[in-house]
């Protein structure tokens, strides 16, 4: 969201960190400076949570976490297109498990969207998945090796996602979001979960292991 706002408001530098783009908004009075202190105390927690494995949020601090982003949506946003992270990884459920795992240490992610034939958003691999695939090959081979994304995937695992339209208003977003068990919400052209026909793969993620 605040890359997407700092974007709006002329940043022009490479992609970077939360911290870059809250000291460029508030240059720019683009947000109330409370907001953007409250946005860098989140994103400790952010990077806390996505680099610690088995460390998860409290149901209250996630939905402390979204009366705030109600906050800064009211503030600026209005869309889902506007919401949506710019940037996006995602994994084929064929590949291999290690694969992932050395996708999301690269790019210091704790989430992919898994895809099927390329086009199909099916679900939602989590770095919890993998501590668990880890766990259960260390018991057995002690080695990922020939294990898939979607053998590795828990048999509830479709309903951690949704799919919205990129139009979709804030007010509709946050109230996807807070359904249970939705982790994210993958943003389309039309809200379909195939990706060649929407012609956009974006995402919304609901807890504080995501990009505020």
């Amino acid at each position: 969201m605040l890359e997407s706002a700092a974007q709006q408001a002329g940043y022009r530098g490479d992609r970077g960190s939360i911290g870059r783009y809250v000291s460029f908004l508030r240059g720019h009075n683009h947000f109330d400076s409370d907001l953007l202190t409250q946005a860098e105390g989140y994103a400790q927690v952010r990077n806390c949570i996505a680099h610690t494995y088995g460390l998860q949020t409290s149901a209250a601090l996630a939905g402390e976490i979204l009366d705030f982003l109600q906050q800064l949506i009211g503030a600026e946003l209005q869309s889902a297109a506007q919401l949506m992270n710019s940037r996006i990884f995602a994994i084929a459920e064929t590949a291999l498990l290690r694969e992932a795992r050395d996708l999301m240490l690269r790019e210091k992610i704790g989430r992919l969207p898994v895809m099927r034939n390329g086009r199909i958003v099916v679900t939602l691999l989590t770095s919890r998945d993998i501590v668990a695939a880890e766990a259960q090959a260390e018991s057995k081979s002690g080695r990922l090796d020939g294990i898939t994304v979607a053998e590795a995937l828990p048999k509830d695992a479709r309903k951690r996602i949704g799919f919205i339209d990129s139009l979709a208003s804030a007010d509709e977003v946050i109230a996807r979001l807070r359904k249970p068990g939705i982790e994210a919400l993958i943003v389309t052209e039309d809200g379909s979960s195939d990706k060649r026909r929407s012609g956009l793969l974006r995402m919304l993620m609901r807890c504080c292991a995501c990009r505020v």
